[in-house]
């Protein structure tokens, strides 16, 4: 097989299979770059593991220095940009709701009662004072 002629493989993710047709000579940079466009995992979030080992840090690389033949069934691991998005939302959401516990049980009870309460008005030499429950008790008809 000359180095033009394309290569088959098919690549999983999440159970669906895609099947794409590579030169030897795309850089794996154009595989993720596809790879993107099927499945919305970002190029950056994407992981290939083939023949038990892992394309790491290979973007530059050619298809051909990658030992990637054809036939070959790749595995594709990595989230979406909206997966990422929802799981981010949940969590921003459960941290305010957690601040707002912390805050609420520093507080402590803010409960007051209402036979504690005084009113004092003073009125030059003239203090008047009556409790809140007088008050209340005074105002029913």
């Amino acid at each position: 097989m000359s180095t033009s002629e394309p290569i088959s493989i098919t690549v999983s993710h999440r159970g669906t299979a895609h099947s794409l047709s590579i030169l030897p000579d795309d850089l794996l940079a154009d595989v993720h770059a596809r790879l993107e466009e099927l499945t919305g995992v970002p190029q950056y979030l994407q992981k290939l593991l083939y023949k038990g080992k892992s394309a790491k840090d290979t973007a530059d690389k050619q298809v051909k220095d990658m030992s990637i033949k054809d036939g070959m069934k790749i595995q594709l691991l990595g989230s979406t940009t909206k997966e990422l998005d929802e799981m981010h939302a949940a969590e921003t959401e459960q941290q305010r709701r957690e601040r707002i516990l912390r805050e609420r049980a520093l507080k402590g009870s803010t409960k007051v009662s209402l036979s504690s309460i005084h009113l004092s008005v003073h009125d030059g030499p003239n203090v008047y004072t009556r409790s809140e429950q007088q008050a209340s008790q005074a105002a029913k008809p």
